[in-house]
């Protein structure tokens, strides 16, 4: 296929997708942008063989736990990652907590546990095996440097998340 059929084929591909987007209702982009500490970010929910890192699974009937997990770059790694994870209980959020790492290992980061009352969901269609979510985050985390340092409340940052995604179901 020479370059010019295949620029082509590809702007048909992505017309065509984006039309389904807007207008079918059926597919979504998942997306998650917000800001730390005012400086606008954009991350990546990402899709493997172990599943997605946008997902919900059923604890019992009308509860369900929900994971928002986001990279800052189109593969996994932790530097730069936000995590926001909830239990949901017939439509009311009964708890949340939201982290942000700033390096590699997963310690130090930014934690936020009951973080409930930063969360505000738009909609939420948690049925099937892929769900809608479309919600925001924003709150103050507190540093923990390590799995037994306590929370140090005088190192702050602020965390703001916007999300419209596609949980995939779990278990």
């Amino acid at each position: 296929m020479n370059p010019a059929s295949f620029r082509s084929m590809t702007v048909a591909v992505v017309a065509s997708a984006t039309s389904m987007t807007l207008f079918s209702g059926a597919v979504y982009a998942d997306t998650v942008r917000g800001s730390i500490d005012g400086e606008a970010r954009e991350w990546h929910v990402l899709t493997g063989d172990d599943g997605k890192t946008v997902n919900f699974s059923e604890l019992s009937a009308g509860i369900y736990q929900v994971t928002v997990q986001a990279h800052r770059q189109d593969r996994y790694e932790v530097e730069g990652s936000v995590s926001l994870t909830f239990t949901v209980m017939d439509g009311t959020v009964l708890d949340a907590e939201a982290m942000y790492f700033p390096q590699a290992g997963m310690f130090p980061h930014y934690t936020r546990e009951e973080a409930g009352g930063g969360l505000e969901i738009e909609r939420m269609e948690l049925t099937g095996a892929t769900g809608r979510l479309v919600g925001r985050f924003e709150g103050e985390l507190v540093h923990r440097a390590s799995m037994f340092s306590e929370l140090d409340e005088s190192n702050v940052t602020i965390l703001v998340l916007e999300f419209e995604v596609s949980p995939t179901r779990e278990g």
